[in-house]
């Protein structure tokens, strides 16, 4: 009568094992190299918090230089997974027929998500101040910066000049990286960019600029950075794939509970601060910072108001893009609607 109650203890001790040994340091855990640009995201929060680690798994970030670099790593086996931003460099690399598929979103515009905007076209200061910039229309002949062509930066700009009856020909446009906006704003060689936090953070504290436009208004749910899987995680080993995104989406659900406390968002700026610092921590943990979340789902939205697919069609129409993927096989949702079931 005894021996059932026997073999079913046996068996659970044998599983609390298991489960323990996936989350020791020196246990042989499967490893994945994750491609991404020097920025924070929850990524980093998945391996402090150990879920990756409850998923048997060891990630090894490696940083790029520029997404143009990041994705053909991706495609030739050189990193397993890609958190970059969609534009027209991607969606040139899908339509060559790149190894690699898009599986979720990391970064939304959502109005009223937790922890706020993190992107926004900001102006000078003395620009604001006197009154020479009041809205959209008051940028004509001025000089505003954005990243690169076809990033997400030039299409905010494009956009934010459209609702206001302008074009590129009205304004002076200049590319730059998102540090050197600030500098360029101290030496007024720039009247406007197209910012993303810390930098816009940074820039508001010092008082030498202040948003004018956030992108969450202008243009709601737009997916700003996508997860990528290559072949190894999003083919050949889908359960591997699989482990990581439930530990993506734990991350991701983690943040947005905290990021609206002080306690939790000092805890989440500590985790960015130690894989990705500033001068100081204050930069992350200071409230009107934005952070770079996803949906809820992590989801890849691609037919809604200003999804992948309308993004497409922009690159398309400014003719970024010669050739057009198709959107329905370079996106596969199927690893983030099973990790937000939970299954």
């Amino acid at each position: 009568m005894n021996t059932t109650p026997r073999k079913l203890l046996s068996f659970a001790a044998i599983i609390g094992i298991g489960t323990a040994l996936l989350a020791t340091p020196g246990f042989a855990a499967d490893k994945i190299k994750l491609g991404q640009l020097r920025g924070a995201n929850v990524s980093f929060v998945a391996t402090e918090k150990g879920f990756y680690a409850e998923q048997g798994i060891e990630v090894e970030t490696v940083f790029f230089r520029s997404g143009a670099a990041l994705v053909p790593a991706l495609s030739t086996g050189q990193i397993d997974v890609a958190m970059t931003s969609a534009g027209a460099a991607l969606y040139n690399a899908m339509a060559q027929g790149i190894n690699a598929r898009i599986v979720a979103s990391y970064s939304v515009a959502d109005l009223g998500r937790p922890g706020g905007d993190p992107n926004a076209i900001s102006v000078r200061q003395d620009l604001l101040d006197s009154g020479k910039v009041k809205t959209a229309k008051d940028l004509k002949g001025m000089t505003i910066a954005i990243t690169a062509r076809g990033q997400f930066t030039d299409l905010f700009v494009s956009e934010l000049l459209k609702s206001a009856g302008l074009t590129e020909n009205d304004v002076r446009i200049v590319s730059m990286p998102y540090p050197d906006m600030v500098a360029a704003f101290q030496g007024k060689s720039i009247d406007a960019a197209s910012m993303l936090d810390p930098y816009l953070t940074t820039a508001e504290t010092q008082k030498i600029a202040s948003p004018l436009m956030r992108l969450s208004k202008l243009l709601p749910g737009y997916t700003l950075g996508v997860v990528m899987y290559g072949d190894r995680v999003g083919k050949e080993n889908r359960d591997l794939g699989m482990r990581f995104m439930r530990a993506l989406h734990k991350a991701n659900a983690y943040v947005r509970k905290v990021i609206d406390t002080e306690a939790g968002r000092n805890e989440i700026a500590a985790i960015y601060q130690k894989h990705v610092p500033q001068r100081s921590v204050d930069v992350y943990a200071n409230p009107k910072m934005g952070e770079s979340l996803g949906r809820a789902t992590l989801a890849a939205d691609v037919d809604g108001p200003h999804g992948l697919r309308w993004q497409l069609e922009w690159s398309t129409a400014q003719k970024l893009v010669p050739k057009a993927p198709d959107l329905n096989k370079a996106v596969d949702n199927t690893f983030a609607a099973a990790a937000d079931k939970g299954s």
